[in-house]
């Protein structure tokens, strides 16, 4: 991840700079474990540093949350210029995109609290904005090259990655599901989402209006 200050945060010191990446990378690797509702004291444990340290970066937790979305959301547009610049066509470049939103499971790219109660802040609006901008382009070159499927848009695309199955942690005692079940989900995904499609898809495509309706109803925003 490219951000290492919080959006909109006036410079910092070296040694400030190093704790705010300390903290984004110990609340990267909690919440892709554990989701977003776990504690900051999780996060502060995980980082090596105070409660303090923390609260004098981020005075609170939607604000940490918030960090590492945008963080999350600027990489996907990173990884999407990258995959267009470097992929023989347009279809390779939307399977590696594809494949990174699942990496870092597409719910955290969207976050939000089941008890949040205010607006997602202007910084993760314009984020989100951006991305889904982005994957717009890049639906749309891959439906021109006529290698993904005519009858689906970027917000059906959405919808599906949140769908796909978290990482299950090997408990260690042999009992427990250890295996990611997404990598073998997704490849069915994309199977279908290849051109022509031997399914024709009910309905209607979803909405910018849908989408935003599925996260208030799903996450309380």
């Amino acid at each position: 991840m490219s951000e290492v200050v919080p959006s909109g945060a006036r410079p910092q010191r070296a040694d400030a700079r190093e704790n705010v990446r300390q903290i984004l990378r110990a609340a990267r690797a909690v919440f892709a474990d554990r989701g977003y509702e776990v504690s900051i004291e999780e996060v502060a444990r995980r980082s090596g540093l105070g409660m303090g340290t923390i609260y004098r970066h981020f005075p609170n937790k939607r604000a940490l949350v918030e960090e590492v979305a945008i963080g999350h959301m600027r990489e996907t547009c990173e990884v999407l210029a990258r995959a267009l610049a470097e992929e023989p066509d347009a279809w390779s470049a939307f399977t590696r995109v594809m494949r990174h939103m699942a990496e870092v499971r597409s719910s955290q790219l969207f976050p939000v609290s089941r008890r949040r109660t205010t607006e997602s802040g202007p910084a993760l609006v314009a984020a989100r904005n951006a991305l889904l901008s982005d994957l717009d382009g890049l639906v749309g070159r891959a439906q021109r090259e006529g290698s993904l499927r005519a009858d689906v848009n970027t917000y059906d695309l959405v919808l599906m990655m949140v769908s796909l199955p978290p990482r299950i942690a090997d408990d260690g005692a042999g009992g427990g599901l250890a295996a990611d079940l997404t990598g073998r989900q997704l490849s069915v995904l994309l199977d279908g989402l290849r051109a022509p499609g031997a399914e024709h898809l009910p309905g209607s495509a979803a909405t910018r209006p849908d989408l935003d309706e599925f996260f208030r109803t799903r996450f309380g925003i």
